[in-house]
């Protein structure tokens, strides 16, 4: 990861924390991406549709280029803050009727439906490249997308689908577009262009860029014309810092005003005692290891009673109250339990009693069962094969290393040998692949843009997130049930179905400490669990 300079000027306008050199004014507010959500990452991409989809990038464009749905902290859609009015569902479930409101761009002309179109429309041209390609049916699924009015399109589908999950998965990666802007040029163009400033001018958001200095920062000015809550920070900027260490730092001396503790300096906490908190539960995300079905070397992972011992050896509360130092939640299956509005009940149980499912006396007996018996040194055998394998963990990244090592530790108590092994995120990335020369990573899952939880593409057959190759039509037509079918219960089996069966073996999601100034309020609104940033919100009160 490439680490940002600290020695940088300040801002006109960004200063120190309350009690610090410098003073903060009450228009201006500096911080980085990801807060409550993730390690700190540099904005790369000014436009939708075009970007990497990362959560910096996400962040930042959201800011100029309002999507036609926010959703709320409970991971419903937030009427307030959406550009859409109302959604009329057909009886048949294949016909979305959208209703969006009077809304401006900053030049005063209005947001269109044809604007939506031509946000849909560059879905389509980017193809397969759009890193979202397929999640909740885009851009496949739709048979027409008709403009009704100015203010109103149809979006036709192929089929019946389950209407929730087309909301949340599928209308959700629609941002209008300013096409009298943007019509001259080709999608091509604009992926080339994606940080040019003069693309920008014209942007429906709560802020306007003011300035884009790659690798150093980005800073916005308040929308005047924005059709939302008006920002009482007049002055927003990120920095583009990449380290979770450099972010505290910069924490410590102002240079940030929002920062995360990160879990490896949360015994340093004091050192920003001066600052208000709040606790996140890191987003809607599931942390989890990989399997790798295809490698033959690993054939034992196959065995489903390998894989439940595995899973009922990992002490999570352990891992929780040492590693992440209490900031996490414990994770069973496929759906994340913070929020738990997705999750079932028989998960919500497991979440709420997580020792139920460190069992390493049942591990040892399933191992057993599968004919794996303790050898001269503990370590299982079976047909003269050690049951063995490695892990791959990011290097340099504190938190999985501790994590990994607990991991070896328990897995070792039970009589499995496994291997620590250390890459670069990008490589193990590059690596997750099926048929590659990998046994089982460590990598995390956020739910963004497929906000209902419906497991398409990490486990179904061929999906693109699949990395171990994972099969089997049982959970293949589960998943599809899940964005077919009415209700909550489709989900329910799903999830369950797959904390049984462990297509990939699940850990504790990190959450984070956010810090702030005392002074500072509408940090509830500025935190959202699926990633999105609402600056517009903050304000800082009189201390009198």
């Amino acid at each position: 990861m490439k680490r940002t300079a600290l020695a940088l000027p300040l801002l006109l306008g960004a200063g120190a924390l309350p009690g610090t050199a410098l003073a903060v004014t009450p228009h201006t507010l500096t911080t980085v991406t990801g807060i409550g959500l993730s390690a700190p990452m540099n904005v790369n991409s000014l436009l939708p549709v075009v970007n990497n989809d990362s959560i910096g990038n996400s962040q930042a464009i959201q800011l100029l280029y309002r999507p036609l749905i926010w959703l709320g902290t409970n991971l419903k859609i937030d009427w307030t803050d959406s550009i859409a009015k109302s959604i009329k569902v057909s009886g048949d479930r294949t016909m979305f009727t959208v209703t969006m409101k009077d809304w401006k761009w900053s030049d005063g002309k209005p947001v269109t439906a044809a604007d939506a179109a031509y946000g849909f429309q560059m879905i389509k041209d980017y193809g397969k490249r759009y890193l979202n390609y397929g999640i909740g049916g885009m851009p496949g699924i739709v048979k027409s997308f008709d403009v009704v009015n100015a203010h109103t399109f149809r979006v036709t589908l192929k089929h019946p689908v389950n209407a929730t999950w087309f909301e949340l998965n599928g209308l959700s990666q629609i941002t209008p577009a300013p096409e009298f802007v943007w019509k001259q040029h080709s999608i091509d163009y604009l992926f080339r262009h994606q940080t040019d400033p003069a693309l920008v001018q014209v942007v429906d958001g709560p802020y306007k860029l003011a300035r884009f200095a790659r690798g150093r920062d980005v800073v916005f000015n308040a929308n005047p014309a924005y059709s939302g809550h008006h920002p009482a920070i007049k002055r927003f900027t990120l920095k583009m810092i990449t380290s979770s260490d450099a972010a505290f730092a910069a924490l410590k001396t102002g240079d940030i005003q929002i920062g995360n503790v990160p879990a490896p300096l949360y015994n340093a906490r004091h050192l920003v005692g001066q600052l208000k908190s709040m606790r996140t539960a890191g987003g809607f995300s599931i942390a989890y290891l990989p399997i790798n079905f295809t490698n033959d070397k690993v054939a034992f992972f196959r065995n489903l009673k390998v894989r439940q011992a595995l899973q009922y050896a990992i002490d999570e509360p352990l891992m929780i109250k040492t590693v992440l130092h209490g900031l996490g939640t414990p994770g069973f299956g496929p759906v994340p339990s913070v929020p738990d509005t997705y999750l079932s009940p028989e998960m919500r149980a497991l979440a709420a009693h997580p020792m139920r499912m460190y069992q390493p006396a049942k591990a040892k007996r399933l191992l057993d069962e599968a004919g794996w018996k303790p050898g001269p040194d503990g370590i299982r055998e079976k047909n003269g094969k050690r049951l063995a394998f490695s892990l791959i963990v990011s290097s340099g990244v504190a938190l999985e290393l501790n994590e990994a090592q607990i991991l070896k530790q328990e897995w070792q108590a039970i009589g499995i040998d496994m291997n620590i092994r250390q890459m670069p995120f990008n490589q193990e990335l590059a690596m997750l692949k099926p048929h590659r020369n990998w046994d089982m990573g460590m990598i995390a899952w956020a739910y963004a843009p497929d906000y209902y939880p419906s497991g398409g593409g990490l486990f179904n057959t061929g999906g693109g997130a699949n990395y171990g190759g994972y099969s089997n039509p049982k959970m293949d037509k589960l998943i599809d049930a899940t964005t077919r079918g009415k209700g909550l219960q489709t989900l329910y089996a799903y999830e369950n179905y797959a904390a049984q069966q462990l297509p990939t073996l699940f850990l504790p999601s990190p959450g984070y400490l956010v810090k702030y100034p005392t002074r500072l309020h509408g940090m509830s609104r500025f935190y959202n669990p699926v990633g999105f940033m609402a600056p517009e919100y903050l304000a800082y009160h009189s201390s009198h």
